[in-house]
């Protein structure tokens, strides 16, 4: 069984890495900037690399789970990257929400160096990380899919096979918005009730059992409670997923209309500085200001 390299052990990637120990692979983890999770991973068996150069040393698999497209490159193509460090064969396996155009220029780049890259993005969230039940979207050459597979085992459940390399980070991303709009028009029916009289957590149970959706599940009762702490997805994260999927739509001339007035109200929160805040804040629109003690 092939040694992995895990870099990027955040919220997500230190439960994926968990899981791969638990499973009994061997698992090299780069030190996150906070401590903590590369020690509760040392405790569990895996070790401890200061460079992805350092990381790869035994490593036939390197999966990434860092936060966009930026970092992703810097780790592959930066100084003492991926590319330039990784031995041929190997595979990188991307489960970043990256951008669809940069997976395709890295996987270019890398295949003329004999190395394989997969776009394997995920969705059901910390939980399923932590759970090991994670979907993963995929796309990229058979070969290397199927060479990343036992690992992706390891970490999900469900995999759904894309053609492209590049294609699985599109669906990541229209998924992503598609879940961000659904929470603005969550929030847009619960004020309306709201407005009309209606109690909104009784409204909140009784949209549940005629138009439930996961978005309506889970930030429906931070909207109807207007606590919005801890943040799950924040607004400045919302706003870099809906530009990329702007960019999708405009080299494809595709009409967004339901996306761009979401969009525009997302944008405003970021603007006014909430941008480290939940994306259910975007009900604070719509209520009056709240009082301040003085």
């Amino acid at each position: 069984m092939s040694r992995i390299a895990f870099i990027g052990i955040g919220a997500m990637g230190e439960p994926m890495a968990g899981n791969l120990l638990a499973k009994n692979f061997s698992v090299t983890v780069i030190k996150h900037r906070r401590l903590e999770p590369a020690a509760r991973l040392q405790a569990l068996g895996a070790k401890v690399a200061h460079s992805p150069a350092d990381a790869l040393k035994g490593c036939g698999i390197v999966m990434l789970s860092l936060p966009t497209s930026r970092e992703v490159e810097e780790v592959i193509i930066g100084a003492q990257g991926l590319a330039d460090s990784a031995a041929a064969g190997t595979v990188i396996v991307d489960c970043s929400t990256s951008n669809p155009e940069s997976t395709r220029k890295l996987a270019k780049l890398l295949a003329a160096r004999d190395i394989g890259l997969v776009d394997a993005p995920v969705t059901r969230g910390v939980q399923g990380a932590r759970q090991g039940t994670l979907a993963f979207f995929l796309g990229g050459d058979q070969k290397h899919i199927d060479q990343a597979m036992p690992a992706l085992r390891a970490m999900g459940d469900t995999f759904i096979r894309f053609g492209r390399v590049g294609d699985g980070h599109t669906a990541k991303i229209i998924s992503n918005v598609l879940s961000y709009a659904t929470v603005a028009l969550v929030n847009e029916a619960l004020m309306v009730g709201s407005r009309c009289g209606v109690e909104a957590k009784t409204l909140n149970e009784a949209l549940m059992q005629g138009a439930p959706s996961k978005a309506l599940e889970s930030f429906g009762p931070r909207i109807v409670a207007g606590e919005y702490d801890p943040p799950r997805v924040t607004i400045g994260h919302v706003c870099e997923d809906m530009l990329l999927a702007q960019e999708l739509a405009a080299a494809a001339s595709a009409p967004t209309f339901m996306l761009g007035a979401a969009q525009e109200i997302y944008r405003l929160l970021n603007l006014r500085g909430h941008g480290e805040r939940d994306m259910s804040m975007i009900a604070e629109l719509w209520r009056p200001p709240r009082e301040t003690s003085k």
